[in-house]
């Protein structure tokens, strides 16, 4: 598109390059050799036209031919584009140049957030990034300018990134988003400015062996599905929930409702799921050993694949205690959700719950750009830091016994993803130890210190909790029981059942709820 653009720029100087030389030509033709006219050579036309057309006027040359008056008029007229083309260069330069420049230096030494595109999300995350942070500099592409509003304050520099970040002071205190749909093209954009030492977001789903060091990688349905499972969490041993979509959305969905609705030891969830579930499947062979495929049991929790139709059996939704319709297509959603209000005939006892940007009142809906492109979920500071302490308390346990640690930087993903996944699950502990939410350190400490208080057998019941949520997180990312540890094949001696264990190993089980007194928690 750019090539096509310029080609036709180029088509276009030259052909008023042609029609310029011709009028000159012309000019020299029709006054060359007429009394009282001083226009004899190609020079001096040159120079009348460059006095005319720069409106300067100094009188040493005129025409003095009708036919030279017109060629004159027309040079006239085309001195007002001339004058309209540099005031409106001069003014595109002083908005699009100059002014953010002169911005961006006087805010060398600020915080800044720098989004590389603008998308509706970019525009909501910068609103609450500057709600947090009323100094900080808002950097966004010009062609948002529009859509953003004045409160915002924003530098719309049409510069790149590499640009920017070279007039600042210190770019570590620098943040670049990348929060494009290609999540490819976000990384590597995002790689060419990782030798700057600023803190890079990326939005990307794809699996890395190591995150680079000041990275932050963000998925927008799994960010989707884990604030839905914090706002909306499980709470009954044997609640019954549909999941009607598939897609992206509706296997993060399933992913997190695995991993962190882990709350009971006797708990048996029953999810019955409809749509085109084939790929979460072949993502995750090892399902039936963490959980009951196709069968209900008691103290299982119990995952239904169902082929057929999503509205062949009115009855199954009358029993649920919970319906969520989680396609990609938001439209898809709306029209089963319409579809489902007019035809069940029950009045179900569950709530429904539709992946919905807008809102309604059939449904409760989630997964709005208003919920998800929060500091929160996208920057996962809070998250992050938690996972740190739970590597640090690791590390430092390791030392006493005499084993190799490795800081969080040099990490595999694999483990910065676990780690993550048992601090997603402290909220979990928390409530189980409380009866209600933590709401703030007071609450953090208050369970801590029930946690202590437990009986032998309470505690044991705290660890098998917290053996499930481990195990279920290694099968799920496709590890496997064996003897010895083999990082490489994915196999660990510790995937088997709680009462298999020894005494060691089942105390080890304690540490995950022993981060609730950490005061960085």
């Amino acid at each position: 598109m750019k090539t096509r653009k310029s080609s036709k720029a180029v088509r276009y100087v030259l052909i008023g390059a042609a029609v310029y030389l011709a009028l000159l030509v012309l000019l020299v033709l029709v006054e060359s050799g007429q009394e009282g006219s001083g226009i004899r050579n190609l020079f001096l036309a040159f120079w009348y036209s460059i006095t005319t057309l720069t409106t300067v006027g100094y009188g040493d040359l005129y025409p003095v031919t009708p036919a030279g008056r017109l060629i004159g008029i027309v040079f006239e007229l085309m001195s007002l584009g001339v004058l309209a083309s540099v005031i409106g260069l001069l003014l595109r330069l002083l908005q699009g140049k100059l002014l953010p420049l002169l911005r961006v230096r006087r805010g060398a030494d600020r915080t800044w957030y720098l989004f590389h595109e603008g998308s509706a999300g970019a525009l909501i995350l910068a609103e609450k990034l500057r709600e947090e942070d009323p100094e900080a500099l808002i950097l966004l592409p010009p062609a948002c300018k529009k859509e953003a509003p004045a409160s915002l304050r924003a530098v719309f520099a049409d510069l790149s990134p590499e640009e920017l970040l070279r007039r600042k002071k210190d770019p570590s205190t620098a943040h670049v988003f990348f929060l494009g749909e290609n999540g490819f093209e976000n990384e590597k954009q995002a790689a060419s400015l990782r030798e700057t030492g600023c803190r890079l977001y990326v939005c990307s789903s794809l699996e890395k062996e190591k995150i680079p060091e000041r990275t932050t990688y963000f998925d927008v349905p799994t960010g989707c599905a884990m604030l839905y499972w914090r706002k909306y969490p499980v709470r009954s041993l044997s609640e019954h929930i549909v999941l009607i979509g598939g897609g992206r959305i509706g296997r993060a969905l399933m992913e997190q409702a695995i991993l962190n609705n882990v709350f009971d030891t006797d708990q048996s969830v029953c999810y019955e799921l409809f749509g085109d579930w084939e790929e979460f499947r072949r993502e995750h062979p090892f399902l039936d050993r963490i959980v009951s495929v196709g069968k209900e049991e008691k103290g299982s929790d119990a995952v239904f694949f169902n082929d057929g139709p999503w509205n062949a059996d009115w009855e199954l939704f009358h029993g649920a205690d919970r319906i969520i319709f989680c396609d990609d297509d938001e439209r898809v959603n709306a029209e089963r959700l319409d579809v489902y209000g007019r035809c069940c005939p029950y009045s179900a006892d569950g709530t429904v719950y539709a992946y919905l940007s807008e809102k309604t009142d059939r449904a409760v809906s989630f997964g709005s750009a208003e919920e998800l492109f929060t500091p929160g979920l996208i920057m996962q500071r809070e998250l992050s830091r938690r996972a740190e302490t739970i590597h640090e308390n690791y590390c430092r346990t390791a030392k006493e016994r005499g084993e190799k640690t490795v800081s969080w930087n040099e990490l595999n993903a694999f483990l910065r993803r676990s780690n993550t996944a048992g601090a997603d699950h402290l909220a979990v502990k928390a409530r189980i130890l409380l009866g209600r939410e933590a709401e703030g350190p007071a609450d953090w400490k208050e369970a801590a210190e029930k946690f202590d208080s437990l009986s032998d057998d309470e505690r044991d019941r705290c660890r098998r909790i917290e053996h499930a949520r481990w195990t279920r997180f290694h099968v799920m990312n496709n590890w496997r029981y064996g003897p010895v540890r083999d990082n490489t094949h994915r196999i660990h001696p510790l995937l088997t059942d709680y009462d298999e264990l020894t005494p060691e190993d089942k105390a080890k089980d304690d540490y995950g709820w022993e981060l609730l007194k950490e005061e960085r928690i």
